[in-house]
């Protein structure tokens, strides 16, 4: 990585330390479970994905995703970074709102990611409903339910 870069990171991750703001957290149990309406817009989410994960690591690459989120060491990789890692969250999503399937969380945190309440953290992560086509979007789901 070059300097520039490092030290961008640096500055960002500090930034969001001080003042105490983190993007949605996909190592962490949801705070409390979600309201009626929430848990009605997680579920309206399809419960199955049929992208292609390795599409979807080429979306995740394009997205800025790592300025926050780590995946494998990749990212910020610091522990006051804006966000945890995504390492997991194919599996952990599953239990994240009771009915809702991995898919369904998963897909719904990146359109609608407001409607997550996450211990520890304030959740700044913003909406890619504008910024992803419908095949994007399921090759990036697709993707993040390959992280097991």
């Amino acid at each position: 990585m070059n300097f520039r870069f490092r030290a961008l990171v640096l500055i960002l991750t500090l930034a969001f330390a001080i003042v105490g703001l983190a993007a949605c957290s996909e190592n962490a149990q949801t705070d409390k479970t979600p309201d009626a309406h929430a848990t009605a817009a997680f579920k309206a989410e399809p419960a199955t994905n049929n992208g292609d994960p390795a599409k979807g690591l080429q979306v995740f690459g394009r997205m800025p995703c790592l300025t926050c989120h780590t995946v494998s060491g990749m990212g910020s990789g610091d522990k006051e970074a804006a966000a945890p890692t995504l390492d997991h969250i194919g599996t952990n999503a599953a239990a994240r709102v009771p009915g809702v399937t991995a898919a369904q969380y998963i897909r719904h945190a990146i359109l609608k990611p407001e409607d997550l309440t996450i211990p520890l953290y304030h959740n700044v992560m913003p909406s890619f409903s504008a910024s992803l086509s419908p095949t994007d979007l399921d090759n990036l789901v697709a993707y993040l339910l390959s992280l097991k």
